[in-house]
């Protein structure tokens, strides 16, 4: 599965925004736990690779090298695979309107085996998200609709992080993010219309949907422009979508790492 430039270097904005910026000399292990103070602006660039599985029959095990850039100017941030705008913002809270490419949904135009089946839109999502520092944990909840690129569904993301620092240099954060997809969207990336339909590949309607995912994140500051980040994630499919005569893996694997510098 090949995947653009373009579309990987919007993915590598998944990054934490303060992952590979903050080139500043406060020591991390000064901070609070939670959530860092948002870092001043920045801008940065980096090279990464990502490797995992896919969820659709016949798909395998990919690995792509790109490109990517993270950065903040004034309440502007990267946020996930796009852009965040800061509504309201204190020591506790972040409210955000946001809009992200659902690049990740695009994954079974790249399956030869389904390569018959309509190719899907690139999504382009926009919503409000909320982060929320509660003792050293940060809990987030985001609500998104699709703009009417691809499905015009409406997908609602639930999550919670703890970051640990380690040392001067080293951090660590666990997460666990839970995400309703409702029928529109699950339909859409999961479901086998009728002029779709194969005698080993019936009709299906997928419903609505969840799957949640758990990842570890550390991020290494080689110096104060230069950072190195690794992850690894495991997601796991409900029925409605393990479910689906197109999909033959319940849970996939991924990991990512990239090297950054901030300007």
């Amino acid at each position: 599965m090949k995947v653009s430039v373009l579309l990987a270097t919007l993915l590598a904005t998944q990054l934490s925004v303060s992952a590979v910026a903050n080139p500043q000399n406060t020591p991390q292990n000064d901070r609070p736990s939670g959530r860092p103070s948002s870092p001043p602006d920045f801008f940065a660039v980096g090279v990464a690779a990502s490797g995992g599985q896919v969820e659709f029959r016949g798909g395998s095990f990919q690995v792509n090298p790109f490109p990517f850039i993270n950065f903040r100017q004034g309440r502007f941030y990267s946020n996930q695979a796009g852009v965040g705008y800061e509504l309201l913002k204190s020591d506790k809270y972040r409210l955000s309107l946001v809009t992200e490419v659902g690049v990740n949904e695009q994954n079974r135009n790249q399956v030869d085996e389904l390569n018959d089946m309509d190719n899907l839109d690139l999504p382009i999502y926009g919503g409000a998200s909320l982060e929320v520092n509660v003792s050293d944990f940060v809990l987030t909840g985001t609500v998104q609709r699709e703009l009417g690129f691809a499905s015009q569904g409406w997908r609602a993301f639930a999550g919670v992080s703890r970051p640990y620092n380690v040392n001067r240099k080293l951090s660590l954060s666990p997460s666990f993010t839970l995400q309703w997809s409702d029928s529109t969207l699950s339909n859409y990336l999961y479901g086998v219309q009728a002029e779709n339909a194969q005698p080993s590949r019936a009709i299906y309607d997928a419903g609505s949907s969840l799957q949640a995912n758990t990842a570890v994140t550390a991020v290494y500051r080689l110096s104060n422009k230069i950072t190195l980040i690794g992850s690894t994630s495991l997601t796991l499919y409900g029925n409605s979508i393990a479910d689906s005569p197109i999909v033959d893996r319940r849970t996939v694997l991924s990991s990512f790492v990239a090297i950054g510098y901030a300007f």
